[in-house]
């Protein structure tokens, strides 16, 4: 590992710092890359006089800067040693491996396997120990808070039975401890112990629980394997947070944010913060207050107590609906007691022996919980031999219970406890206020804009662009100060304030601001992310309605696909859409079931059907897009394949197949409007027969990567794309990924450029398809950018060009349109993203798409000062965003050739209504035609068009020419095939008129005596 030469021993590093990113620690556990086997000695030599092959080590000395380009950076900060300052690489190493491995013991009290039978007898706290530490480990587990939630407590009724066990053998395997599956007094010491560790540094929970790490580990030798685990399982403070240093430093930057942690079938999560939300946040600290109120008051269901949770809370809004499924887990409360009845019933089922009846006859008591009833059912049968543990079920289900709901002393200690439940502190607020609004598709986007924010804030590593609104959002020094109160933590504090007073930054601050920013946002993260999740609902009644309010259509010069995505939430009153700039459309909602039926998010409802029932009503989003030239895709999106992986290759493609299925239905569906209607009766008309939409955009985040699944993902969609051209509907097929998913799985380098090749081998044989300005419709691959988007760009940018080469890299390039989540604020920064796009991307996209304010131009804000002087404009009648302060007026200047060119009046007139005027032009065509049959035909007709000069023909001869040039330079179609023919046509066109001319001359001479 080179990287590890460049940072120890103080060395300066050279490296660009473009491109370096933080991890979100909520997926530290998440991601599962492979952990390399191969082991490297190193050559330092003051580290050991012989090498040793140890992963994690510093592995050779660094001569010059240019190996400097191997160093990666850590989401860790160094963790301080013992000396009271930060550990640096060498002393890390050097910690771990003088750790002595302790050899398994083969005998004394430790190797004795404990029986269930001892189990049983294990004193009472002993077994709510076991409970307890394994609650600690496992509280960020699913499966296990599923578990734990049963109603008969299998996990906290202080009885070691079969679910307890079960997650006992996954802590020893998960360990490596032996002996695998067998309970030693050696591996409850153990348990405890670790629980007491993760207890003591919760920073560490995710990595030490985390899957990651053990993989990590796995790739070393066999004796470097049990030193590791040993330090993972019980090392010392030091031990531990140099392991975990080296592990980080080893591993960021190969790591990829797994899907996010709220992953749920057919449920779509949304990440913003409102208004109402920054309230909350600043008194959240007073929630408890609230609910202190209701301590021991016994509510009979759970509609009483949610009435009075919603009550104690109604200063908080609709903010305080978030409150109440925890408020319900604390409080809820079962109690059980024996009555004459629960003891007639078990001695009627005869299930329990009546030893054991006879003995627990005298619980008559009322037990407040399961635990305690468990507790009492063990003590009053401590003397009998025969084993209790298989009959307390039995008595539990006989026994009368009670569910209520107390908040007692206890849950809402509980409550306050919960960093979820932690205000943030005001300066930290106001480095964030700038997110407020904006929405994040997926919490790994939100947290990295939210270290953005903080990195802002705090005034680190300045991007330098001039008018860049983002350095002007460094904190004060008072603020600073509240920030050092806030923190309590002095060593990070310091290297915060350092970076502020600096401004700018060297190459050595620039590798370690990830891992600073990742350190402060931790403190607040639970509390940020609790209340950012929204789970938006789908209201069938509320339709999509779009206005182009006269935009026009889709401009014709832009230099590659704007894309722009409306999420389902977004549905309600008429929005005003600039369609003139927005290429592409992603309705945002769809997603699909273990069978592959494709479903509404967050409803459960066929997606096909509602699609089906909105495209037959007048005025439906899909039509209007069209109207206007600009394609609606949908995005069907799945971030939950759990089940996946237990399907074979076989139902695998039948799933997919299904998926495809309903696809092909959704896109064919025909729109209900006056437009299908008559370009049935139209020459070409099967060509321009809208139908619902003109493709789909797969968004299969956290795809599986093994190669049954990635070739049936190929095999689908060239399959699918088939299909949807048999069909008559639209084929365009995109793809959409996050970041740093690009080159991994399904979206390898390689894959990327054979769905290409499969696509081009797959093309289109329509003729009039052949001369569309869309005819070659390979698939775009459309990369959700995280921020900062100066540096994530180009970090996508460099890693495509490092995974591909020549005609190859050439072609992926220019089909990667970057997505980004612009913040209404920081014009500069948008300009330069739409520029650099255009220079090295196929297009761009926003998320989510930009919608035109209502009866406002916002030309300048009196707020941000004037930047001519700054930023220069690009060419005469192109203006800096700064300036214009529009997303539309932003592209149509810097993303276009000719830059800032507009469509006229009259184009955008007849764009709009373009069929009603292909309809016109060939009607009057045929009243032309008519005009000249009659002529030649009637006698009469001749005699009347002389008298009159011929002017009725005139007219409508000019109303058709009229017609014609409108479309010839308006109709998108009929513009992009007579590109470049301009002259010949209009040539043509005189020769037949001066034909017609001299023809009419000379009949007339001829008709004279």
């Amino acid at each position: 590992m080179p990287f590890f030469a460049a940072l120890i021993l103080g060395l300066v590093v050279h490296a660009p710092a473009v491109g370096a990113e933080a991890l979100s620690a909520s997926a530290a556990g998440a991601s599962a890359p492979q952990a390399a086997s191969a082991t490297v000695a190193p050559t330092v030599s003051a580290l050991a006089s012989q090498p040793v092959a140890v992963k994690g080590a510093p592995t050779q000395a660094v001569a010059a800067p240019a190996d400097a380009s191997t160093a990666k950076f850590s989401r860790m900060a160094p963790p301080i040693g013992s000396d009271g300052k930060p550990m640096t690489p060498e002393q890390a190493w050097h910690i771990v491996n003088t750790v002595q491995v302790k050899p398994e013991p083969t005998s004394g009290p430790a190797t004795v396997l404990i029986s269930a039978d001892v189990v049983r007898h294990l004193a009472p706290a002993t077994r709510r120990a076991i409970q307890q530490a394994l609650l600690i480990i496992y509280s960020e587990d699913p499966a296990y808070l599923q578990a734990y939630r049963e109603s008969t407590r299998p996990l906290s009724d202080n009885l070691v039975g079969p679910i307890t066990l079960s997650w006992l053998n996954r802590f020893w395997l998960d360990f490596k401890m032996q002996p695998v599956g067998n309970l030693t007094s050696a591996s409850v010491q153990a348990l405890l112990k670790f629980a007491s560790i993760v207890r003591a540094h919760p920073q560490w929970k995710a990595d030490l629980v985390g899957a990651d790490l053990g993989k990590w580990i796995d790739g070393f030798e066999p004796r470097e394997q049990a030193r590791y685990y040993q330090i993972r399982l019980a090392g010392t403070d030091d031990e531990i947070g140099a392991m975990l240093w080296l592990y980080h430093l080893d591993t960021d930057s190969n790591r990829n944010a797994g899907p996010d942690p709220d992953r749920a079938l057919l449920t779509i999560y949304n990440y913003t913060l409102d208004a109402a939300d920054f309230t909350l946040l600043a008194s959240k600290s007073k929630v408890v207050d609230h609910l202190s109120a209701l301590q021991d008051k016994a509510y009979l269901n759970q509609p009483l107590f949610d009435a009075a949770v919603l009550d104690a809370l109604k200063d908080l809004g609709k903010q305080a609906d978030a409150y109440l499924p925890e408020a319900r887990a604390v409080a809820i409360t079962t109690t059980y007691q024996l009555t004459q009845a629960s003891l007639a019933q078990l001695r009627n089922d005869a299930r329990v022996p009546t030893p054991v009846i006879d003995a627990v006859a005298g619980l008559t008591d009322e037990y407040a919980s399961q635990a305690d009833f468990n507790e009492a059912i063990l003590d009053a049968t401590a003397d009998i031999k025969t084993p209790v543990d298989p009959y307390v079920p039995e008595i539990v289900r006989a026994a009368q219970s009670q569910t209520t709901y107390v908040l007692t002393a206890q849950a809402l200690a509980e409550l306050a406890s919960s960093r979820r439940n932690e205000s943030v502190p005001p300066v930290i607020l106001d480095m964030l206020k700038g997110l407020q609004g904006l929405q994040y598709p997926q919490l790994w986007l939100f947290d990295r804009a939210v270290m953005a924010r903080l990195r802002e804030g705090v005034g680190a590593c300045p991007t330098g662009i001039p008018g860049s609104v983002a350095d002007a959002r460094k904190v004060s020094a008072e603020q600073m100060q509240q920030l050092s109160a806030v923190l309590r933590d002095p060593a990070l504090f310091a290297q915060l304030e350092a970076l502020w007073r600096k401004g700018a930054c060297s190459n050595v601050d620039a590798l370690s601001l990830p891992q600073l920013m990742q350190a402060l946002y931790d403190r607040f993260r639970p509390s940020l992310v609790a209340t950012a999740r929204k789970k938006p609902a789908f209201d069938p009644n509320k339709p999509v309605s779009w206005d182009g309010n006269g935009c026009g259509c889709v401009l014709d010069r832009l230099d590659g696909e704007v894309y722009g995505f409306f999420p389902f939430w977004m549905a309600g009153p008429k929005q005003n859409v600039d369609f003139s700039t927005l290429s592409r459309i992603g309705y945002y909602g769809a997603t699909f079931d273990d069978t592959g039926r494709l479903v509404q998010a967050n409803y459960g409802g066929s997606f096909v059907d509602l699609s089906q029932t909105s495209a037959s009503l007048p005025g439906d989003f899909v039509s209007v897009a069209q109207r206007h030239q600009s394609n609606v895709q949908w995005v069907i999106q799945r971030n939950d394949w759990r089940s996946w992986t237990r399907l074979d290759k076989d139902r695998k493609v039948a799933v997919l197949n299904r998926l495809s299925d309903d696809i092909v239905r959704l896109l064919s569906t025909g729109l209900k409007n006056w437009t299908a209607a008559v370009s049935s009766h139209l020459p070409f008309g099967t060509r321009f027969a809208p139908t619902n939409g003109s493709g789909v955009v797969l968004f299969f985040d956290g795809y599986p990567e093994d190669p049954v699944s990635v070739q049936a993902f190929n095999q689908f969609v060239d399959q699918l794309r088939s299909r949807l051209r048999k069909a008559r509907a639209g084929d365009r097929i995109d793809v959409m990924l996050r970041h740093d998913r690009v080159g991994h799985g399904v979206y390898s380098y390689t894959n990327l450029m054979q769905l290409v090749a499969d696509s081009d081998k797959n093309a289109v044989t329509d003729l009039l398809a052949r001369v569309d300005r869309d005819r070659k419709r390979r698939p775009n691959f459309l990369v959700l950018l995280d921020e900062p988007t100066t540096d994530s760009k180009k970090a996508l940018r460099e890693s495509v060009e490092a995974g591909l080469h020549g005609q190859e890299r050439m072609t992926v390039l220019r089909q990667i349109v970057p997505v980004i989540t612009f913040d209404n604020d920081n014009w500069q920064q948008l300009q330069d993203d739409i520029v650099y796009a255009q220079d090295n991307f196929g297009g761009i996209g926003f998320w989510p798409m930009p919608l035109s304010v209502t009866g406002a131009t916002q030309k300048t804000d009196p707020a941000t000062p004037t930047l001519d002087a700054l930023v220069p404009k690009a060419m005469e009648g192109v203006q800096a965003c700064t300036l214009t302060r529009s997303i539309s007026e932003c592209i149509a200047d810097h993303y276009q050739d000719p830059p800032g060119a507009q469509s006229s009046a009259v184009c955008k007139t007849v764009c709009e209504n373009l069929y009603a005027f292909r309809l016109a032009t060939k009607l009057v065509l045929l009243l032309l035609v008519g005009c000249g049959v009659a002529y030649y035909a009637s006698c009469r007709w001749r005699e009347w068009m002389a008298r009159y000069h011929h002017a009725p023909a005139l007219v409508v001869a000019a109303v058709w020419i009229l017609l014609g040039l409108a479309l010839l330079f308006c109709d998108p179609f009929l513009r992009w095939l007579a590109r470049g023919y301009m002259i010949p046509i209009f040539l043509v066109l005189f020769i037949i008129a001066v034909i017609a001319w001299y023809q009419y001359r000379l009949k007339a001479r001829d008709d004279q005596p």
